[in-house]
């Protein structure tokens, strides 16, 4: 599969699974459950059919370390509700 948005910095809206309590209750009609949006930036450093992985820090490699970055996340595809493409000059 090729890659959209490798190496392209992106703003990602996505769902994501949540927790509202940490002890039991009882439910009643009230109860009323909603989707948690989540919106991440960073550049893609992979992408397949079912996941696309952004990092917010990416460094580059040089004669004293090797290419890497931190703050990656992972989210799958089936979450994601819409794409932003914000540069197309990184590389």
């Amino acid at each position: 599969m090729e890659s959209k948005f490798i190496n392209k910095a992106v703003c990602i809206k996505w769902h994501d699974s949540y927790s509202t309590d940490y002890t039991w209750r009882e439910l009643n009609d009230s109860y009323v459950a909603e989707l948690c949006t989540v919106t991440s930036w960073g550049k893609v450093i992979y992408e397949d059919d079912k996941v696309i992985a952004l990092t917010q820090n990416d460094v580059n490699e040089t004669k004293e370390i090797m290419r890497q970055n931190c703050l990656t996340m992972v989210i799958p595809k089936s979450s994601i509700d819409e794409i932003i493409t914000l540069l197309n000059i990184l590389a």
